[in-house]
């Protein structure tokens, strides 16, 4: 029996727009004449080309409840006017109706805005009639897709889709085009304090140093933890390396002196980090003093819902 294809929701959002819509912007929008302004400004009312597509004022929609960006690159924005400015608006928005009346916006909030400055009354729309989730999921995935939401964003959306709608981390994972540890690693950032989640959406610390600084789980000790990588520009490998430091118990953890690593104890290193890596969770291997050759492997979960994901991976099928 055919097995029916996973529902990838980047090709819904695509397969909307057939082809990229050239819209042509007016040499200037400041000088029109009274009247003109007039019979293009009515914010109630659309006008709809011969194409299908709707011409929506820029003003008076409403925002996407359901947009995981929180900050937007000012000079990407003033970029992607030029753009308009010169070639036209390339790709309409995404819009759904409300009820009362009007539009909200779903997919393209960059391009709304860059239209804003270059002065465009109007835009071209696409109106899809969908529910609150499906608008969610389309806002998640147009910014996924571009690759330039921060970790803490994608971890926040992720989270909305989880508590909100229900999603299990597989199927974020289906809709997003990710692999499911991917989705279960961005979303363990939320276990963050507020400092630590700062320093990633400012990019003063990457997804690899935050998901070291999990193990941390005294917030003092992370809080020090987190200054002494940032002002000495820690890898991540050497973050990981002090962490476990702390967690093991050393009083080392702080200085800038060790001992250097025997090369078994550093291939164990070396081993627990591609495992973890494999499995999208935190791995220890412990391995005996008395007898090297033996030792015991811990693989650590975070919810059930992650737990069912290991045991797939590891060929096991949960009952």
């Amino acid at each position: 029996m055919a097995t029916a294809k996973k529902r990838r929701l980047g090709r819904g959002l695509g397969s909307m727009i057939s082809a990229p819509v050239k819209v042509d912007i007016p040499e200037s929008p400041s000088e029109k004449t009274s009247e003109v302004a007039k019979q293009e400004a009515p914010a109630a009312s659309s006008e709809a080309r011969s194409d299908g597509l709707l011409q929506l004022p820029v003003k008076g929609l409403e925002p996407n409840r359901y947009q995981p960006r929180k900050v937007f690159d000012e000079a990407a924005l003033v970029s992607l006017a030029d753009s308009i400015r010169t070639a036209g608006v390339m790709q309409p928005i995404v819009v759904r109706t409300v009820a009362g009346g009007g539009y909200e916006l779903i997919a393209g909030e960059r391009r709304l805005r860059a239209a804003e400055i270059v002065g465009l009354d109007r835009i071209p729309a696409v109106v899809q009639d969908v529910d609150d989730r499906t608008a969610a999921e389309w806002a998640i995935i147009e910014n996924v897709q571009r690759e330039d939401l921060n970790p803490m964003e994608r971890a926040e959306a992720f989270q909305h889709l989880q508590d909100q709608f229900g999603l299990t981390h597989q199927e974020i994972a289906e809709k997003v085009g990710l692999n499911r540890s991917s989705v279960t690693n961005h979303l363990r950032l939320n276990e963050l304090d507020e400092a630590t989640k700062e320093a990633v959406r400012t990019s003063a610390i990457s997804m690899g140093h935050a998901r070291a600084m999990l193990a941390i789980a005294n917030l003092t000790a992370r809080a020090k933890m987190l200054r002494q990588c940032m002002s000495n520009h820690w890898s991540v490998r050497e973050l990981e390396r002090r962490v476990r430091m702390v967690t093991d118990g050393s009083s080392a953890a702080g200085s800038g002196t060790g001992t250097t690593a025997s090369p078994r104890k550093s291939n164990l290193e070396d081993l627990q980090k591609k495992l973890g890596e494999h499995l999208g969770t935190r791995v220890q291997i412990h391995q005996q003093v008395k007898k090297p050759g033996r030792g015991r492997v811990v693989i650590e979960f975070y919810d059930l819902d992650q737990f069912d994901g290991l045991l797939s991976q590891m060929g096991f099928a949960s009952t």
